[in-house]
């Protein structure tokens, strides 16, 4: 009786190897569709991660998986970021904003089970399935613009993109669009230099893409791309040309004038953002009018410093900052709170969140991610691509977001893995192609309907 009974819990608990394996295939297969979904549907993402984290638990053997992940030394700053936050939530006053806080930051312990599943196999594959996602949606935004179809599209109650003619963004807002066209841009400027792509077809379509994807840039009034994407032109060169920093050098600027002065001559939005620019900084100076896009982020940062300078060491408490600075501003400056959400600079918030401990601590894992060396120079590239894109963003607008985190937790995870596991891969062709489109549009009607 005993032994059979012990029989049934090990049928219950362990599951063949070959099962196992299956599982894990599926879970890589997920993901690239994960990572195409990134740039085009939160709610779709969520339910592909939702089927992952189903696998993972189904596939059990959690010791053996979770070792495997382990093996990855930046593993554990992403770990201590993420219990630095939830250590913030025991002295925070505002319960609210720390949970929406804590719902976002999740997404650092998402490496723990990419790692523990992720083949290095499939590496590049995920990567791909973003790109691929960013020109879908790039596509998308086009069609808008030309007013082939509508900027609002809704199937009866349910909304499949919601934008403005005029600055057609139909995923995500015009910020996230054009810092994922950047970073792809970057990426494929990086991979055409160091001539890793062999097949001709697709390096005219890259080169198609790169151009595109650059003017489509200008259709959009996200600032922060623009500057994103000139610092990672330069720092690509710099990357590829490192033994002739003078080449590097006029490469760059040569590159950065052409394409500031195609924006600056062509692009109405790009001159448009520019002109609000100069109008928001005159209002500043003058007027001590701060109401506006930059002075918002100006005088939010000011009182982000004053509450950091009250509460260096360990700060006032996970998603506590906007509620201390509507404190400090109510008097002078009361419109803040109802114009912003965030002090859109994510080195202050942090900051002033969780001290001088966690922006260490964060500090310290951006630290790890770039000094990482993998045995493949193009992925430490990419790594350093990507990384140097999010210190970037992060200075103006959001890290700890649905699009900006999940983006960069999923590529790094796919450029730092080493592991290869017992699976059976096969190489891409038109059955795994109809195959993907199809998981793709499932979770997209899922994703759509939630």
């Amino acid at each position: 009786m005993i032994e059979n009974r012990l029989n049934i819990f090990n049928k219950i608990y362990n599951i063949s190897k070959d099962t196992q394996d299956r599982i894990t295939l599926w879970m890589n297969h997920l993901l690239v569709v994960y990572a195409f979904l990134i740039p085009i549907n939160g709610k779709a993402k969520a339910s592909v991660f939702f089927c992952i984290l189903l696998l993972f638990l189904y596939r059990r053997n959690f010791i053996h998986y979770l070792k495997i992940a382990f093996k990855i030394d930046v593993l554990k700053y992403f770990i201590l970021l993420y219990a630095v936050f939830v250590f913030g939530m025991f002295y925070t006053t505002d319960i609210s904003s720390g949970t929406a806080f804590m719902d976002k930051a999740k997404q650092l312990l998402f490496p723990l089970l990419f790692l523990s599943f992720l083949d290095t196999r499939f590496s590049f594959r995920v990567l791909n399935a973003f790109i691929l996602g960013v020109l879908a949606s790039e596509l998308v935004s086009y069609a808008i613009h030309f007013e082939i179809i509508p900027p609002e599209l809704f199937v009866g109650k349910y909304k499949i993109y919601q934008t403005i003619l005029s600055d057609p963004s139909p995923f995500l807002n015009h910020i996230k669009h054009n810092i994922a066209l950047a970073i792809t841009i970057s990426v494929l400027i990086y991979v055409l230099l160091i001539k890793d792509i062999e097949n001709l077809f697709l390096k005219i379509l890259s080169l198609i893409f790169i151009t595109t994807a650059f003017i489509n840039m200008s259709l959009i009034g996200g600032r922060t791309g623009y500057v994103v994407l000139f610092f990672l032109i330069f720092l690509v060169l710099i990357l590829i040309y490192k033994d002739k920093l003078k080449k590097a050098l006029y490469f760059s600027l040569s590159i950065l004038f052409v394409m500031s002065m195609f924006m600056y001559n062509f692009s109405e939005q790009f001159d448009k953002r520019i002109q609000d620019a100069k109008n928001d900084f005159e209002n500043m100076i003058h007027k001590k009018d701060y109401d506006n896009s930059i002075g918002l982020r100006v005088i939010a940062s000011y009182y982000s410093i004053q509450v950091i300078k009250d509460n260096f060491i360990f700060g006032v408490g996970t998603g506590d900052v906007m509620q201390e600075i509507e404190k400090l501003s109510k008097n002078e400056h009361p419109y803040i709170l109802e114009r912003i959400s965030s002090p859109h600079n994510v080195y202050l918030q942090v900051f002033a969140q969780v001290g001088f401990v966690g922006f260490f601590i964060m500090m310290l894992m951006f630290y790890k991610i770039l000094r990482y060396k993998t045995l493949d120079k193009k992925r430490d590239d990419i790594i350093k691509i990507v990384t140097t894109a999010s210190l970037i963003f992060m200075i103006p607008g959001n890290f700890f977001d649905f699009f900006e985190l999940a983006m960069f937790v999923t590529i790094i995870s796919a450029m730092i893995v080493t592991h290869r596991f017992d699976i059976d891969i096969k190489k891409i062709d038109k059955i795994s192609i109809v195959s993907y489109i199809l998981i793709i549009i499932i979770f997209l009607i899922i994703g759509i309907t939630k």
